[in-house]
């Protein structure tokens, strides 16, 4: 099993934000820990990269301009900068320096109330940002509200979607002055960078207040206190990735749902799940037994970052009554075949037959890895439409490895592709909206994707006999 999971750029910034860098005594050991930590890294990237070349780039050359600066890191914080300059030559996604302080933090069975945090900022607000291009203005964004937890602190503060976030006071330092500004430009992986400086800022210390200043459609504005929740949800340790939180949740839409989205004859099941790891297998077994009587399912796979790649293969077959190709992961040596399982046995052992009805995938830019491969296949399949904005396009197949100073690399050991040859890296999976979304759906709404997909499947023929 492969861990597909681009983590890279949150993990390093809770870490950054939650501590200070530890210092170490300036000593020859040090050093000598240092270069053998930076050759750690730089040999894996040479011997099991796919590409021999590495894309062109001279990692010899990389060598030669970054072992010094490693040598002479004073401090943990240092070195992983120098290592994530290097790794940043490759321009490629799953390749990242995981502290290992962060690393060995174990799952705790506490409540969340009461449980130690496993970092800063891992409070919650409840609202989900994205950043869309400013009108006239080149490499200018706004924040704008797109989702909203029901009973989140966001909600009771009476924010909603389609609101631009104008600034989020932080107390001593202004997270909201950098909104919107000196954002990466370009629709590569600086797309998925993009959204996750964009989750950084709706995330804050447990218990800690701070104020949205907003403005609505109409032009009206609004200063929300926002207080952040801790993340109640249970977490997951697999290998040497953090405790990660991991849930899925199923049910049928309501009438009030479908009412508003024109569907109110149908009955449409929607399963929910934030990451691929086994604890969600079975659960998901369990929603498809409920949901099978379903006019359309659909599957919310928004700000899934992805986990065990192998897995989407399992979730795939409940929708598929032959095995299929998905995809195809080559390493440099060697090439996998990603072919849907098809599932004939309930969760409870007794024959079915594979669900035939129309599947709506939701994505975001957000979305990754795994989930790119789920959803990039089953679109290349025909068997869902996707809808949503375009994902993040961080789509390589990695494992981790434990360096000399007790960091965790992850590193990418293959490329992955549709069964066309169609690359998922960088690229992304484009949803089948008839147009992106504007701040206007979300404010008119509520959640667009959602919407369109409730359609798309009222508008199928029952694929019931």
């Amino acid at each position: 099993m492969l861990p597909c999971l681009p983590l890279i750029a949150a993990i390093i910034a809770v870490v950054s934000l939650a501590q200070p860098a530890r210092v170490d005594t300036s000593t020859s050991e040090h050093a000598a820990t240092n270069a053998a930590t930076f050759d750690a890294v730089w040999t894996t990237v040479r011997d099991t990269h796919w590409d021999p070349s590495l894309g062109g780039v001279d990692w010899n050359a990389v060598r030669v301009e970054l072992l010094p600066k490693a040598e002479a890191a004073d401090s943990n914080d240092a070195l992983r900068a120098v290592l994530m300059d290097a790794l940043s030559r490759l321009k490629q996604s799953h390749f990242a320096i995981i502290p290992g302080e962060l690393a060995a933090t174990e799952p705790s069975a506490d409540p969340p109330a009461t449980r130690p945090s496993r970092a800063s900022r891992e409070g919650q607000s409840g609202a989900e940002l994205a950043f869309m291009p400013r009108r006239g203005a080149e490499n200018q964004w706004d924040a704008i509200v797109v989702a909203v937890q029901p009973g989140s602190s966001a909600e009771r503060a009476g924010i909603t979607p389609g609101m631009r976030v104008e600034n989020i006071s932080s107390g001593a330092s202004d997270a909201g002055s950098t909104l919107g500004e000196r954002l990466p430009p370009g629709d590569g992986l600086e797309r998925y960078e993009r959204a996750q400086i964009a989750h950084a800022a709706t995330t804050g210390d447990p218990g800690t207040t701070r104020a949205w200043h907003l403005e609505a459609i109409d032009g009206s504005t609004l200063t929300a206190d926002v207080t952040y929740e801790v993340d109640a949800r249970p977490h997951t340790k697999f290998g040497s990735l953090p405790s990660l939180p991991t849930e899925l949740t199923w049910r049928h839409l309501d009438e009030t749902e479908r009412e508003r989205w024109s569907a109110t004859n149908h009955e449409i099941g929607l399963i929910r799940f934030n990451i691929w790891l086994i604890p969600v297998a079975r659960p998901f077994d369990i929603a498809m037994d409920t949901l099978r009587s379903a006019d359309g399912i659909i599957i919310d796979l928004r700000g899934n970052p992805g986990g065990i790649g192998a897995m989407a293969m399992g979730i795939a077959g409940h929708f598929t009554a032959e095995a299929s190709e998905l995809g195809e992961m080559k390493t440099r040596d060697a090439k996998l075949q990603f072919k849907t399982n098809p599932r004939t046995v309930s969760s409870a052992g007794i024959a079915v037959t594979t669900y035939a009805g129309p599947v709506a995938i939701l994505v975001n830019e957000s979305t990754a890895s795994t989930s790119e491969i789920f959803a990039g296949g089953m679109q290349f399949l025909k068997r869902a439409k996707v809808f949503g904005t375009r994902t993040a396009g961080a789509a390589l197949p990695a494992v981790t490895m434990t360096l000399p100073n007790g960091d965790v690399f992850l590193h990418a050991i293959a490329d992955y592709r549709l069964p066309d040859g169609t690359a998922l890296e960088a690229s992304g999976v484009a949803p089948d909206n008839a147009r992106p979304y504007t701040r206007a759906d979300y404010a008119k709404l509520g959640d667009p994707a959602m919407a369109e997909a409730v359609r798309w499947i009222a508008a199928q023929p029952s694929h019931r006999n």
